[in-house]
């Protein structure tokens, strides 16, 4: 017993602390949401009527994060039912416009007996989401659930903890999405210059100003360091040739390597300098691009190093050289597709 109640403790402080950082306000760029879902849960006897609801805040990267409510309702027997409030982790949801994802959560329940018992509730599923709209998304889902009577995990359930499947339908309202920077995903879109692809276009790109003289020798070394980390594994937060490199990792290594302070992080990088339309013809050797698979947030950087070819530490190839201007790999087409703007940090 003493066991069971350290473990409700400890599910209280989860969902405790989930919903100070959930309700917490959020930075202006970060993209929030509500969301419903209906559907059944399939256990022994009658199945359970199901419905949920979560307040969403974007986390890093593709994760999400949440708190969510669970009802799971037996109208011929209250004492079946089960109500839930806890801490959801998602990846990849809205993303794109048609995207699989990944759930992940636990919570605490109680059962509305006449001495109200409780329990925690695990689940994990995938689902498939559809977003028309940058506000607005769909999504069908299958997840497990188990019911852990004793607080013991989902690994060591009880014989008489219910489990089952439920499958539901899901609607997201979204808003707070904001570029980070002054440059975001769905723009109008022109050929660039020296390009037969299309490009995504800043609505303020603003001028821009040449690289002088001193720049320009500068971005020179900036870009020979980024390419003498060609072939460098990729490394989640690695700034260094002994680790390994993530995007804006490398970013920062080939800048400061040449006593330029710059953000370590990529949302910080995408704020740095003056913004340059995204187009190649406006481009110089040392610009950092941006790229987004997400609305509104910026989740990948490279270097320009001219002639349309760009630096930059991918999860499938490590350090590579990718280009602009059509004429790459698919890897390539896959980023050109997702590119959202440039930053000129020298002058």
């Amino acid at each position: 017993m003493k066991n069971a109640g350290q473990a409700r403790r400890s599910c209280f402080a989860t969902v405790g602390l989930a919903l100070m950082f959930t309700l917490q306000p959020g930075t202006a760029q970060a993209q929030s949401a509500v969301d419903l879902q209906v559907g059944s849960w399939s256990v022994p006897g009658p199945n359970l009527s199901f419905y949920s609801a979560g307040l969403n805040r974007h986390l890093w990267g593709p994760l999400d994060y949440s708190v969510r409510g669970h009802a799971l309702v037996d109208a011929d027997s209250s004492a079946r039912s089960l109500f839930a409030l806890g801490p959801e982790l998602s990846l990849l949801r809205g993303a794109r416009v048609v995207v699989p994802y990944a759930v992940g959560g636990v919570g605490l329940a109680v059962r509305p007996a006449d001495s109200p018992e409780f329990a925690a509730l695990w689940h994990a599923g995938l689902g498939i989401e559809l977003n028309p709209l940058d506000w607005f998304g769909l999504g069908l889902e299958a997840s497990r659930f188990a019911e852990d009577g004793g607080f013991q995990g989902f690994w060591d359930l009880q014989e008489d903890d219910r489990r089952g499947w439920v499958f539901s339908a899901r609607v997201s309202l979204r808003w707070g999405a904001r570029p980070a920077g002054p440059i975001g995903r769905r723009r109008a879109r022109t050929p660039p210059s020296g390009s037969g692809r299309r490009g995504p276009v800043s609505p303020e790109p603003g001028p821009s100003e040449p690289v002088g003289d001193a720049g320009s020798g500068l971005a020179r070394l900036i870009v020979e360091t980024a390419l003498e980390a060609m072939g460098e594994p990729y490394r989640w937060g690695g700034t260094s040739t002994d680790e390994g490199f993530d995007c804006s990792g490398l970013v920062w290594y080939a800048y400061t390597s040449h006593g330029l302070a710059i953000p370590r992080v990529s949302r910080d990088q995408a704020r740095i300098g003056h913004p340059v339309a995204p187009e190649i013809a406006m481009l110089a050797p040392g610009d950092i691009l941006l790229f987004s698979n997400r609305r509104g947030v910026v989740t990948h950087v490279g270097l320009y190093i001219g002639d349309a070819e760009f630096i930059h530490a991918t999860t499938s190839g490590g350090v590579r050289v990718g280009s602009l201007d059509g004429d790459g790999d698919a890897s390539d087409s896959w980023y050109l597709e997702r590119w959202v703007g440039a930053r000129r940090v020298l002058e």
